[in-house]
């Protein structure tokens, strides 16, 4: 550790984390039993971390300043969110600094770049379009064949900014032009809307010195663009598993990641059976692996942290024959803090993460978790249990 990592009272690995949400909280409640010191960069505002970590310097992800001094008081730097000042970091890792992952794997992050740079390694994409903005009349013209081309109806996506549904529109080819030309945002991705069978997810860890570790395979199911429910094990064939393993593996290696890496699959129907697509990525701890907290033999919270310190990787086996994550989000009921002890009495085997967020409409303020061993009687109580949390009441079969 450098003189300037040193924290009074400490003796362990201090790790910096870019961003105060939810995913640094969690980052944090995994670093503690480890002795590792998580020193994390929150704006001002309810983001989260700031409730349970004691070491918060105050100041945005997207100032380069800010940024420079986290990381010359910690001996690696790693992030909540991607949403980060590329320059600082370039700056960063040419000075010998850890940023794990690094800005190569970050640029993954833009939707155009992951598309291009995957369909050229080989990787399995649906077919896809970039739009730049330079010639708006041009890339109507384009979206319009495209369009077409597939049916008429296709997604479009904007390649940065967009999360939890946001970014994303579903249009056809009546209205696909006149939506590129009056866009004038970060460049477009369309792709055709595509008829699924379902959707997976893959989280891999990767550590410098090169060893990898994957969970099982995760269904996500999604409403209105956001992730509702995460269950393990994603009820597909051995055959769709496999693949999806194993195109989770190679994106891990063209990507270069460090640290937890979660790939989003699509399933579809092919000629020979069903086949993966992937949807996109996020390089970093992720939504679709929370239920690793209680559900896998190590989260990939603590797995993180093992891999961006480079420290061997823990076994990732199922704890249970079935775990379900449901996500609790915002809406008028006021705080699901108000609700945790009835939601406990319902369902006295759930496990709460509330994330210290104010409640809005669409807005992820928690989630909740459910062992068991049946799927249909786990997903239910796992529901009721997020129903009664976000004020909404009942189970759902």
């Amino acid at each position: 550790m450098t003189p300037d990592a040193a924290v009074a009272g400490t003796t362990g690995p201090v790790v910096g984390v870019v961003g105060g949400g939810q995913l640094a909280r969690m980052l944090a409640e995994a670093a503690t039993p480890m002795g590792v010191h998580l020193r994390v960069l929150a704006a001002p505002s309810d983001e989260g971390a700031a409730e349970v970590v004691p070491d918060v310097v105050v100041g945005r992800a997207d100032d380069p300043a800010a940024v420079r001094s986290l990381a010359a008081s910690v001996d690696v730097v790693t992030f909540d969110h991607e949403n980060v000042d590329h320059g600082v970091l370039e700056e960063l890792e040419a000075a010998g600094v850890a940023v794990r992952p690094s800005l190569r794997t970050l640029r993954f992050s833009d939707k155009a770049h992951q598309r291009r740079e995957f369909a050229a390694a080989g990787l399995p994409v649906p077919d896809f379009v970039v739009l730049d903005g330079t010639d708006p009349a041009a890339d109507a013209d384009a979206a319009g064949a495209f369009a077409e081309r597939h049916g008429g109806r296709v997604v479009v996506k904007a390649s940065r900014g967009g999360y939890d549904g946001r970014g994303v529109w579903m249009l056809d080819a009546a209205s696909v032009g006149g939506f590129v030309t009056g866009w004038s945002g970060a460049p477009l991705v369309l792709e055709p809307r595509l008829d699924l069978l379902g959707e997976v997810a893959v989280l891999a860890a990767r550590r410098p010195s090169g060893e990898v570790a994957t969970w099982p395979v995760l269904e996500t199911v999604q409403v209105d663009g956001m992730c509702d429910e995460v269950v393990l094990p994603a009820p597909v064939d051995a055959s769709v598993a496999d693949r999806a393993a194993e195109v989770g593996a190679q994106v891990a290696e063209v990507t270069g990641a460090v640290g937890v890496l979660a790939v989003e699959l699509f399933v579809v129907a092919g000629a020979t059976g069903p086949e993966v697509l992937v949807n996109e990525i996020a390089p970093r701890v992720h939504n679709s692996g929370h239920l690793t907290i209680e559900g896998c033999a190590t989260s990939q919270f603590e797995q993180h942290l093992r891999a961006v310190l480079d420290w061997p990787l823990g076994p990732t086996h199922p704890t249970a024959p079935v775990a379900v994550m449901v996500n609790v989000v915002g809406g008028d009921a006021g705080d699901p803090r108000d609700r945790q002890a009835a939601a406990l009495a319902n369902v006295p085997e759930a496990h709460l993460h509330l994330y210290g967020k104010t409640s809005r409409p669409g807005r992820k303020i928690g989630h909740v978790t459910v062992l068991g061993a049946e799927r249909g009687a786990v997903r239910a109580r796992a529901r009721e249990a997020a129903d009664l949390l976000a004020g909404v009441g009942g189970s759902t079969p």
